[in-house]
């Protein structure tokens, strides 16, 4: 009995010490380390009394600003501190990487100096202050990052931040363990960079006529718009902030458009624009101008040149982006200047010279020691090895990156754009469309499309800051935060850990930001609705994703949900025609959205298609059956062409209904189609039509989806075409007169 006795109590002892040293508990730590051992107990010690050392002296200051502003508390310098910071030789800490030691003391060991820098920010993280007293858990990390490129982007052309604003951005992603500042400091809305060989550039570039962007004085962002308005960055002030992110790990890759967006620099030197293009004027709005550098003149690449040796000289990182997307290229059709290099340079279209103007940019920066890096139309044409790309019009770009052998920064638009609204409050400042702070920390970083013996060559992650409808600093904060925790994470951490788990991290630092006067955007009740289709049996499993735990209610036929509607409680399959309908309820018991998607098992569900234009990449439907999926409300998008297609019913099939569905948002450049043709066929080259429409176009701002649904008598086809007429260029009434309409649409329904 006694030896029993005994046995019990040792168990229980080893019980209790095994809890004490070995129990793993959540640390509240963004970006998580890759590698954490903790051994239970805290280093406690007054805090009027702990100390501090470093190898490198700005580390001290740094550290101690973060703390007086976080926690109120500043660390004086001895010696040999308590908290030691330690440069060392030793291979096994990586590139950026350190090891940070709590005993009876703090030691962090790096490498160098950025490994000491992110060492700094896991420890602010760590230490806490009650009454006077620090505590900090006992434990070593050993921690590195995943990827080398790890970016934020800041566009300051369409709306101009001061220095101490790039500074204060460049705090918060040093916070955050972000080390490359891709600067957007050219676009059609002003030039901010001052050249000294190209005076005019800042003196009428970097200002027009006002604020512009009537999106802003509708939400009430704008309190200005009827003066001059801009300003732009000293070459002193550059090599200022240059320094100030150099300190903090951060490269910063500066980015001068061309051969489009360009309509600030071109209203400077307008002779730098096709001789019989007409006058340009500097973009008050959002929207891509017809500003285009002509590429027939040998004194535009001149021009070019100089501009970017100055640039070299102000940024010393390896690379210099060159944006290369989005170029309207009507002016060079019609420019005999350009219609004469591409006879010498044995163009056969305007997109062959796009390539002949990238290629020999990318020569300049190359005999410069310098690599090219844009958006992913530069790799229409082809590329140097040398150059990379960002992928921003979805994935497909970067997979075809990667698989040619460039380096790729993955930024696509959804859900790495942070201009798009994190919420549905009607107070958010930025674009249409959601990127919710799940969705950031979700995506799949590196594309599944990417051979495995290429993935080395995603070499980073990238979130992007547009500022056409976020023209205050605050504008910047709300939608920087919480999400820059999310993507600082992915491009951090090894391994992303569990949404729960980051979710409770994320609401345990927001305090921490309100504590110091940042406002960060409110994390979202959204629910999204994940349709996995079956094509084969005509069905779908639906799966409902939200940030917060709430519980989350829905409908199936169409109605309002409400806390008598049937509770979510895991994937479920649908067989049959619904229209689905989910929300969360606040604590109050309002909603700020409610989540609908409809999907609808037709004749032409799963059935394949052919587009005879191309959709755009970023605009893809959802993927291969975008057109015909069933569900919805997720569009392709097709720019200045018709959306013109084939289906394959696969058999002789009787038909007697078609309709199909457009977006209408002419303020987003969106408008519906001007003609909507529907035709049959039995062998899909003799086509017979069945029905109609001309509805045209009518000056609208409306946002809305508009259909076509046609009866007719049945008839037997295998083959169905639909021919939607795109406006092809806005209209004389529009902002953007002249530019090119795009053309959406979400489903084609046969039935």
């Amino acid at each position: 009995m006694r030896v029993k006795l005994l046995i019990a109590v040792f168990i229980a002892i080893l019980a209790i010490s095994c809890s004490n040293n070995n129990e793993e508990v959540m640390l509240n730590l963004i970006p998580y380390p890759a590698e954490v051992q903790q051994q239970g107990g805290h280093f406690e010690t007054e805090a009027e009394i702990l100390s501090v050392s470093s190898d490198d002296a700005f580390i001290i200051q740094l550290l101690n600003k973060q703390l007086s502003r976080e926690k109120g508390l500043e660390l004086p310098i001895a010696e040999e501190g308590m908290i030691r910071f330690k440069l060392v030789q030793d291979n096994t800490i990586p590139t950026e990487g350190y090891r940070l030691t709590v005993d009876k003391g703090v030691l962090i060991e790096a490498t160098e100096k950025s490994g000491l820098l992110y060492g700094a920010q896991t420890l602010r993280q760590l230490l806490t202050l009650n009454n006077g007293k620090v505590s900090i858990p006992k434990l070593t990390i050993t921690d590195y990052p995943r990827f080398a490129w790890r970016g934020m982007h800041f566009d300051v052309s369409r709306h101009f931040f001061s220095v101490e604003e790039i500074k204060q951005f460049l705090d918060y992603m040093a916070m955050n363990k972000l080390n490359t500042f891709h600067w957007h400091l050219v676009d059609d809305q002003g030039w901010r960079l001052e050249i000294k060989k190209y005076p005019k550039l800042t003196e009428i570039g970097a200002w027009r006529k006002n604020v512009g962007f009537t999106a802003n004085q509708e939400k009430g962002l704008n309190t200005k718009n009827t003066e001059s308005y801009g300003g732009y960055y000293t070459q002193t002030e550059v090599r200022e902030i240059v320094a100030y992110a150099s300190e903090r790990n951060i490269t910063i890759v500066p980015e001068i458009e061309l051969p489009g967006h360009s309509a600030a620099a071109l209203v400077a030197y307008p002779e730098y624009y096709c001789d019989n293009a007409g006058e340009l004027e500097i973009w008050e709005q959002a929207g891509v101008s017809a500003g285009v550098y002509c590429a027939g003149k040998e004194s535009t690449f001149q021009f070019l040149e100089d501009v970017l040796t100055e640039t070299m000289e102000l940024f010393p990182g390896e690379f210099i982006h060159i944006g290369g997307d989005e170029t309207p290229k009507d002016t060079w059709l019609a420019c005999p200047d350009c219609r004469k290099r591409m006879k010498e340079e044995g163009a056969h279209d305007e997109h062959e010279l796009q390539s002949y103007f990238v290629h020999r940019i990318e020569k300049f920066l190359n005999k410069h020691n310098r690599r090219l890096i844009g958006w992913d139309e530069i790799l229409d044409g082809g590329l140097a090895q040398s150059a990379a790309v960002m992928s921003w019009r979805g994935v497909a770009g970067g997979v075809k990156a990667a698989e040619a052998g460039h380096d790729v920064v993955m930024t696509p638009m959804f859900p790495y754009y942070f201009n798009h609204t994190q919420n549905h409050l009607s107070t958010s400042p930025g674009h249409p469309g959601i990127s919710t702070l799940r969705d950031v920390y979700t995506f799949p970083s590196i594309p599944t499309d990417i051979s495995p013996d290429k993935r080395h060559h995603v070499i980073g992650v990238q979130a992007n800051m547009w500022s056409e409808y976020m023209p205050k600093f605050k504008h910047i904060e709300y939608n920087l935060f919480p999400r820059v925790f999310a993507i600082a994470e992915v491009a951090w951490s090894p391994a992303i850990r569990e949404w729960d788990d980051f979710y409770a991290r994320v609401n345990k630092a927001i305090p921490t930001l309100e504590k110091q006067g940042i406002q960060p955007g409110d994390i979202s009740y959204h629910v999204r609705i994940n349709v996995e289709p079956d094509y084969e049996n005509k069905s779908a499993t639906l799966e409902f994703v939200s940030e917060r735990p709430n519980t989350i209610y829905y409908t199936k036929d169409g109605s309002k949900p409400t806390k008598q509607s049937t509770v979510y409680t895991g994937s479920f399959v649908l067989a049959e025609d619904a229209h689905i309908k989910a929300c969360q309820f606040k604590e109050d018991g309002s909603t700020t959205f409610v989540s609908e998607k409809e999907i609808i098992f037709h004749k032409a569900f799963g059935k394949p298609y052919q587009l005879k234009y191309a959709h755009a990449p970023q605009y893809d439907g959802g993927g291969k059956y975008g057109l015909t999926n069933g569900f919805l409300g997720v569009e392709v998008g097709v720019e200045e062409k018709p959306i013109d297609l084939i289906i394959d019913m696969g058999e002789a099939t009787e038909i007697s209904h078609i309709n199909s569905r457009y977006k209408n948002a002419p303020l987003s450049w969106v408008f519906g189609p001007k003609k909507v043709r529907y035709e049959v066929s039995a062998d899909g080259k003799s086509f017979n039509e069945v029905a109609s429409f001309e509805p045209g176009i009518t000056e609208s701002d409306v946002n809305e989806i508009v259909q076509y649904p046609a009866e007719f008598e049945p008839v037997k086809a295998r083959y169905v075409r639909i021919v939607a007429e795109n406006v092809g260029l806005c209209p004389a009434w529009h902002p953007a007169a002249g530019g090119k309409a795009w053309l959406f649409s979400d489903e084609v329904i046969v039935k």
